[in-house]
């Protein structure tokens, strides 16, 4: 990354320019570019386990299931990310006159751990999604051990609840699915996370 976009803060339109012609992928977070790293065996088998049972039990309720470099405005003031799994549900928004796709309207968001990435993704990041309105749920998935921390909003409260194990199953109330996490972790090897 050159050191002179490093070291600045951009508005969300100088970083959308910017990224439109990096060949890897960064993220903004409060205005300030973050290189995002290659990801792991297991965490690739996870995110496609996870879309893929995603898939499965939303796209007859109108939802649409993105696993692959689907970038989301977050804070219009300065934070874009690319979220593991992200699923729509009804009509999607992006941000208009954006030079790539900026999803405005996520239903749900899924951001796998790992260690490079777990304190950002568990701070920062998960402040600033429990704030976008349309949102229902975010999840943060361990890739070391079975175990996915749900942050489910009712209303206009958020409540958490943790599922650990492969015996237990993911309840998603809004939209209704509900995913054994033996399916999500299917084929992981966690010595290899």
């Amino acid at each position: 990354m050159a050191t002179e976009i490093a070291e600045r803060l951009l508005t969300i339109d100088e970083f959308l320019e910017w990224e439109s012609q990096q060949p890897f992928r960064n993220e903004l977070i409060n205005n300030k570019v973050i290189e995002m790293t290659g990801a792991s065996r297991p965490h690739n088998r996870i995110n496609l386990n996870l879309a893929f049972a995603l898939e499965n039990q939303l796209h007859r309720k109108g939802c649409e299931v993105y696993a692959i470099e689907i970038g989301v405005l977050v804070n219009p003031d300065g934070t874009y990310t690319y979220p593991d799994v992200v699923v729509i549900c009804g009509e999607q928004r992006v941000r208009a006159g954006a030079p790539q796709a900026s999803l405005e309207n996520p239903t749900l968001l899924f951001e796998i751990l790992s260690p490079s990435t777990e304190t950002r993704d568990r701070n920062q990041k998960l402040e600033q999604y429990l704030e976008i309105p349309s949102l229902v749920g975010c999840f943060l998935v361990a890739q070391d051990k079975p175990l996915i921390e749900a942050h489910t909003r009712s209303d206009d409260d958020w409540h958490y609840r943790e599922y650990s194990g492969l015996d237990a199953t993911l309840v998603i109330p809004t939209p209704s699915c509900e995913i054994p996490l033996s399916a999500i972790y299917r084929r992981v090897s966690f010595a290899d996370a």
